[in-house]
């Protein structure tokens, strides 16, 4: 990759933000395509978001990526966010155009995308759980409420108020019914007994806490559930492991990464990356 003084700058801000992968995958894509582009991460602690922002425009940062813990604290500091992002309430895409800040979601893109493509779930079953109530499951719960095959969707999460407003939030944009839970194993027995899809949308299990699972010992899980963790960082989480363990089929979060990843390339670019080459880009194991 060549750097000049007219490179354009992308990046991807987070705490922590060292275990990402999206430099990796969308510096290839700029490769591939031959652009003046060049793609970077940045630390940004919570209260350091707004200066981050600011730098972005100082700096004429041409596009961000948001990420854990920061989905819905940028969007104060925007000047626009889509109709998408509004009614999810955060952004994980950032576009610069003359001093403007846009906030968009790929998240929804990213998790629909790679439910069909590789969970192979199309249609989508009725019933699914969302560990979770943080930005990441914004996105979720709002992108699986909006198809028209999914009539129910249990919200667990450890602070049950969280879980409860994420449903009050999402159901005038979604058909399906939300419930929400605390996670505790004895509602998560009952509530994954009538699902038939878990999603895991909190950052347990994610590298350096890579012994840890968001369902505990697993006890909860069942064969006839396909049980998806948008953690990426390790490849195979312990939540993935005990899903194959009680014979589910385990999904890990590296497509959703890989198909969000590309869908804010096309908005910063106008072009829609080769996603094959973003996937090649990335660790194995």
């Amino acid at each position: 990759m060549k750097i000049t003084s007219s490179t354009k700058l992308l990046a991807v801000i987070g705490d922590p933000v060292k275990h990402s992968f999206s430099p990796l995958m969308q510096n290839a894509a700029v490769r591939a395509l031959g652009l003046d582009l060049c793609y970077v991460a940045f630390h940004v602690r919570p209260e350091s978001v707004g200066a981050a922002l600011n730098g972005m425009r100082a700096l004429n940062i041409m596009g961000m990526n948001v990420t854990v813990p920061h989905k819905e604290a940028v969007i104060p500091f925007l000047d626009e966010i889509s109709d998408e992002a509004a009614r999810v309430g955060a952004v994980n895409t950032i576009h610069h155009i003359e001093g403007r800040l846009i906030g968009y979601n790929t998240d929804v893109y990213g998790i629909l995308t790679s439910l069909k493509e590789t969970a192979g779930l199309a249609p989508l079953p009725p019933t699914v759980a969302v560990l979770g109530a943080s930005g990441a499951a914004r996105g979720v719960v709002y992108g699986l409420g909006t198809r028209p095959e999914v009539e129910r969707i249990l919200i667990y999460n450890r602070t049950p108020e969280k879980a409860e407003s994420l449903a009050r939030e999402m159901s005038p944009w979604t058909h399906a019914r939300l419930e929400s839970y605390p996670l505790a194993e004895t509602e998560l027995v009952a509530g994954l007994r009538s699902s038939q899809l878990l999603i895991n949308t909190t950052s347990v299990g994610m590298h350096p806490r890579v012994d840890e699972s968001p369902v505990g010992d697993g006890a909860a899980l069942h064969p006839d559930l396909v049980v998806y963790d948008i953690v990426f960082n390790p490849l195979e989480t312990k939540l993935i492991r005990q899903a194959q363990a009680v014979g589910a089929k385990g999904v890990g979060g590296i497509e959703m990464l890989v198909y969000q990843g590309a869908k804010s390339f096309e908005i910063w670019t106008g072009i829609y990356p080769p996603v094959e080459v973003m996937k090649a880009a990335l660790p194995r194991r």
